[in-house]
């Protein structure tokens, strides 16, 4: 996927046993932009704990709705899903590990929809 290209949307239910898929797509787009092996590790567990993060407290019924990009600076991945909670507030290890897997990230709630966006840098070979 270059960054000239569509953005990839993928839906699926906001429930944590199909969140596989949601890590699994990112690896694979990570992988096409040319990412390590690590930073797609990386980004697999931040694409995870994002999207946990996300869905904890929605109805059963929900879907999650998530958007990857290919940007310059490497894989801009977005997230929503309805709720009628307010903002999301991560556990502080959640915290903690998306400080160390993810380059960006922000979380937020208006109009019943809680959302996100993740950046993760491409990381340039250093030799």
């Amino acid at each position: 996927m270059a960054s000239d290209e569509s953005p990839v949307r993928l839906v699926i239910p906001a429930r944590a046993r199909y969140l596989r898929l949601a890590r699994l797509t990112a690896a694979g787009i990570a992988g096409d932009l040319g990412f390590g092996l690590e930073a797609i590790e990386d980004l697999r567990v931040a694409v995870d704990e994002v999207c946990a993060i996300l869905i904890e407290d929605v109805d059963d019924s929900a879907e999650l709705e998530l958007v990857y990009r290919g940007s310059d600076e490497g894989l801009v991945i977005e997230g929503s899903c309805p709720s009628t909670g307010g903002a999301p507030d991560p556990h502080p290890v959640a915290r903690e590990l998306l400080a160390m897997t993810a380059d960006e990230y922000s979380l937020a709630a208006a109009d019943g929809v809680v959302s996100f966006r993740l950046l993760k840098r491409r990381q340039v070979a250093s030799g």
